[in-house]
């Protein structure tokens, strides 16, 4: 039985004062039991794990900052500094994924979460419907987008062991080779690209399908120079440069020089082609 509804009852046959304490005592227990357990969580979930009324919970989470059993995240989010969490960080990814479950870790932090990044930086970006404005936390900064249908996503597991719901390999490579601005610029995003051990080909080519002519001559060009370690069909790379008419494209949208050009794919280098393939290691 919640215990606000215990507390109803026994005001109405007169022996609340009686009991007071214990109802106190037991809200207590169960508080500490729940952040002895759970390493982030939400007003909403602590109340609907402990049962007890809103006004309870406000009291108990403003006494327990005070105590420096949690700290607070940001409003609605808080992180428990007790027990074995004492001194532990909180995983970003897992900080996010208990504000919103289906959160899509995304761009230079998908990179991080599949373990190739070749810089590691101190900001959490992700798509999410739910969270919408930025806040930062123990020295990190989180960075919401606004969700994307239909992209495909898998699950990983967290330095906390809660998993995590991250975009594909396929799915980080055009977010990188659309948007290298999110992920570290483009020689970021290519050196950590290319520290994918392999890559599905097919999957690559269904997710650029129906983009723009650029999108497809990017990662064609991407997918040439990496054909031999990816082991790509060259049937792949012939569709994909059907896909890539026109030009002339950029390999970087955001550069305003070009040092360097791709005859097959009409791509306009940001460097000499030779420069810039020694950045896919």
């Amino acid at each position: 039985m919640p215990l606000a509804t215990l507390y109803l009852l026994m005001k109405i046959v007169g022996k609340v004062d009686k009991m007071y304490p214990f109802l106190l005592e037991s809200l207590s227990m169960k508080f500490k039991e729940y952040i002895d357990r759970t390493h982030v969580f939400t007003v909403s979930q602590l109340a609907e794990s402990c049962g007890i009324s809103d006004s309870s919970v406000k009291t108990t989470l403003r006494r327990a900052v005070a105590a420096g059993q949690i700290e607070r995240a940001r409003r609605g989010v808080y992180v428990s500094k007790s027990g074995r969490f004492a001194a532990a960080e909180v995983d970003p990814f897992e900080l996010v994924s208990s504000i919103d479950p289906k959160a899509v870790i995304s761009f230079h932090s998908a990179l991080e979460a599949h373990g190739v990044a070749h810089n590691v930086g101190s900001v959490c970006q992700f798509r999410s419907a739910s969270i919408k404005s930025a806040f930062e936390y123990s020295g990190v900064s989180y960075a919401p987008f606004p969700p994307a249908n239909g992209i495909p996503t898998q699950s990983v597991r967290g330095r906390g062991g809660l998993r995590t719901t991250v975009t594909t390999r396929e799915q980080t490579i055009v977010d990188c080779l659309s948007h290298p601005d999110r992920c570290g610029g483009i020689e970021e995003a290519l050196m950590s690209i290319s520290l994918f051990p392999y890559i599905d080909a097919e999957a690559l080519k269904k997710v650029v399908s129906g983009k723009s002519a650029s999108l497809a001559a990017r990662t064609g060009w991407l997918l040439e120079q990496k054909a031999d370690k990816w082991r790509i069909p060259s049937d792949v790379l012939d569709e994909l440069d059907e896909m890539a008419k026109g030009g002339p494209f950029k390999l970087d949208k955001d550069s305003t020089e070009s040092h360097g050009w791709s005859r097959r794919w009409r791509l306009c280098l940001p460097e000499e082609e030779g420069e810039v393939g020694k950045w896919l290691l």
